[in-house]
């Protein structure tokens, strides 16, 4: 059920309970949704790692304005498969295939791992 919440020029606001988000989130990470996957602050470490993958490649994709489909003859894939990338389907990619595909792109590419 969402929150009613009233501001201060009389404006009511509607926002999601919690059930309705992780519904939201299962609908959006599912393959028959057209948009982009969100992932979990609890997410698994080699899960943001290949999100962040995904991302310096459609970083790449914005700085080049290429579309998806020259994007994905300069990476060597089809348009189904780069739109799963552009997309975060990253349940679908090691780490290792996601940076392959990266460093096509940024030849000099390097990855920096950190202690907490």
């Amino acid at each position: 059920m969402a929150r009613k919440i009233k501001l201060n020029d009389g404006t009511i606001v509607r926002y999601p309970d919690a059930k309705d988000l992780d519904e939201m989130l299962k609908k959006l990470s599912s393959d028959k949704i057209v948009g982009s996957t969100v992932i979990p602050k609890d997410a698994p470490e080699s899960d943001k790692i290949k999100f962040k993958l995904c991302a310096k490649i459609i970083e790449y994709k914005l700085a080049k304005n290429l579309s998806q489909k020259d994007l994905a003859v300069k990476i060597g894939l089809d348009e189904p498969e780069i739109s799963r990338i552009l997309h975060y389907k990253i349940e679908r990619y090691s780490i290792e295939r996601l940076l392959g595909y990266a460093t096509i792109l940024y030849p000099k590419l390097t990855i920096e791992v950190l202690a907490a």
